[in-house]
């Protein structure tokens, strides 16, 4: 799969895209779409739902990492976390399978989402 050119206010994280190539394989339809709202995001970084004030960000800011525009973009399977910055950037953090712990502070990817906003 070929991922197509990003507006340039869209910086996406390296395992983002290992996750889309991973997707691609099982559901190429699927990847498609998650690379659509990522290039979507770049004209309108609004989410389709509410700001995503998940347990994610409620637990960074608990541990004094002040999260202002982390937000999720749903899918169908899949949340795709991001931060707008108010310079007009997009930073696309993480991709992941929407399940029981997909906003759990003791999971894999909180942790990663963590470290990649605090950079």
């Amino acid at each position: 799969m070929r991922i197509p050119t990003l507006p340039d206010n869209v910086k996406v994280h390296p395992n983002v895209l290992s996750t889309i190539k991973q997707i691609a394989i099982i559901d190429n339809m699927k990847a498609g779409r998650i690379i659509q709202r990522i290039a979507a995001l770049g004209f309108d970084p609004l989410p389709d739902t509410e700001e995503c004030n998940s347990g994610i960000v409620q637990n960074l800011r608990k541990k004094k990492v002040f999260v202002h525009r982390l937000k999720c973009v749903d899918t169908a399977d899949y949340r795709i976390f991001y931060a707008h910055k108010r310079s007009g950037m997009v930073c696309v953090y993480y991709v992941v399978p929407r399940n029981d712990d997909t906003y759990n502070k003791d999971s894999w990817h909180y942790q990663m989402i963590k470290l990649l906003y605090t950079q």
